[in-house]
Parts: structure tokens; C-alpha cells; sequence
């Protein structure tokens, strides 16, 4: 995991993907490693209002690089039912990957390293830096400490969904990307259940009650109407637009952008 000068970048909520930038944010990211400007993490930009937030990256330890490199070994293992595939098209998903093996494989061979970063907001798991010619997965620095088994499953699904976003190769996001990505998250999380009984169980970080755990719940939720998870998406992403490129809108994504329009 390297350094490069990500410094104060601008990102959606949660789990997400960088905007474009005016010519001004440009500039901001022409800084070498570490530095600080101006239009730091207390200045409010209207892009930081509808949800984004400035990022630093951070040198990570041997201890902290095994652990990303344990949670990149697990998501490799990862496989999807028949059944959830099924399930997720139902709803209207577009899956990125068809198991965790091509996004790990993905992630390689595009050399999209994966680092932790401080985030202006406690309340982002992770996000994509699409500001250089290679991106980076970016990892709350809130975690990197987490070195547990159940940890390392968690952080490997904020990886997935971060590659996700990265197979578009582009700084695009939707309402219906997000839905698509948060879907990975969802399966990877379903294997981990199948695969390690109880590993979940009890867990008390953010990353497991306001990420992985919640969204499994909502994804899988009886309502047929998915009322919980359109509120959740929408509360997170429903300022996006519903659709982008490789991600066409579904009515799961309309009916979010609804909400934010009712």
C-alpha cells in the first residue's frame, strides 16, 4: 500500500465514489503527500452538503497491510448462490462481478491498491478515489485496528463494493450504482454466513451495525415492497442522479429518487 498525494478528496456517503471536480478541486489534489490547504474538512462546499467529505490517506502498518491482504484472501473465496443471484436480478440489480474471485482479480490487474484513509465523516465505511489515473479503495481509519476474523470479512465486503465502483472506470455514480455495489456487499456478506455460522453474531463496531449487517437485513427484509431499504438508499444517495453509465435505473432506483422528490 503506498502514499501518493490523495490528500482531501471529495466523496459520497457511506459506501461511494468520487464526483468530478471543478478546475479549483483539481488543483487541491496537485498537492504532494500529507499536505494541507485551505478548503479543508471544516469548509462546506455544496457537493460536501449533499453528502460528501475530504479524505486523508494514512501510512498503514505490517500488522494493518496483512490484514487488508487476509480480507483480499477471503473475498477471493467468495461465491454466489443461485438463489440470491435470482433474488438480487429480481429486484433489479445489475451485479459488477459475478463472484469475489473477478473483483480480487479485477483489483490486481489494475493495480488499485487498497489503503486506510481519515475520513472527515466517522460515518463512511469506505469510498473509491477516482482523482488519479489509478484509483484507490479507501478504508475508514476508524478500522484500522479491527484484526479480527469477523473484521476482516467486513472489510473485505467494503472492498468489494469499492471495486465495484472502480470496474466502471469512471467518476459517474447513480442512485442505481450504488444499489449494484451495495448488492456485493449483500452476497459476500450472505457467503460469510453460509460459510462461518454465528461469525457475525454480537459484533459491535459501525462497520457491522450501520454497514455489512444493516444492509443484509434490509436487502433481505420480508417486505416485499422494500420499504426500510428504500428509505435507507434514499436518506444516503437519493441526491444522485438514478441512473449511469453501465448502471441503467431500475424501479427500485426511481422509486428512491421519488422519495427524495415527494
Amino acid at each position: 500500500m503506498k502514499i501518493d498525494g490523495r490528500v482531501n478528496g471529495l466523496y459520497s456517503l457511506a459506501y461511494g465514489k468520487s464526483w468530478a471536480k471543478p478546475e479549483r478541486e483539481q488543483k487541491r489534489h496537485a498537492k504532494k503527500d500529507g499536505a494541507q490547504n485551505s478548503n479543508g474538512p471544516n469548509s462546506h462546499t455544496p457537493q460536501e452538503q449533499k453528502g460528501g467529505i475530504y479524505v486523508t490517506p494514512i501510512q498503514a502498518t505490517k500488522a494493518q497491510e496483512d490484514t487488508i491482504k487476509h480480507a483480499m484472501n477471503e473475498l477471493s473465496k467468495v461465491e454466489f448462490s443461485a438463489n440470491d443471484i435470482l433474488y438480487m436480478k429480481n429486484l433489479g440489480v445489475n451485479l459488477p462481478f459475478k463472484n469475489g474471485n473477478e473483483a480480487v482479480e479485477y483489483l490486481n490487474s489494475k493495480n488499485i491498491d487498497v489503503m486506510y484513509a481519515k475520513f472527515s465523516n466517522p460515518n463512511v465505511h469506505a469510498c473509491l478515489d477516482t482523482t488519479q489515473a489509478t484509483p484507490a479503495v479507501l478504508i475508514n481509519s476508524n478500522y484500522k485496528d479491527l484484526a479480527s476474523f469477523p473484521d476482516i470479512l467486513a472489510i473485505s465486503e467494503a472492498m468489494f463494493h469499492e471495486a465495484g465502483h472502480a470496474k466502471d472506470e469512471d467518476s459517474d455514480n447513480s442512485i442505481q450504482e450504488e444499489i449494484d455495489c451495495l448488492a456485493l456487499n449483500v452476497l459476500a456478506h450472505q457467503h460469510y454466513k453460509k460459510t462461518y455460522p454465528e461469525i457475525f453474531k454480537d459484533q459491535k463496531s459501525p462497520l457491522y451495525f450501520e454497514g455489512v449487517n444493516l444492509y443484509d437485513s434490509l436487502f433481505f427484509d420480508f417486505d416485499p415492497d422494500k420499504k426500510a431499504l428504500k428509505q435507507r438508499v434514499s436518506e444516503k444517495y437519493g441526491f444522485l442522479n438514478v441512473s449511469s453509465k453501465n448502471h441503467l435505473g431500475s424501479n427500485l432506483a426511481y422509486d428512491i429518487k421519488n422519495m427524495q422528490q415527494s
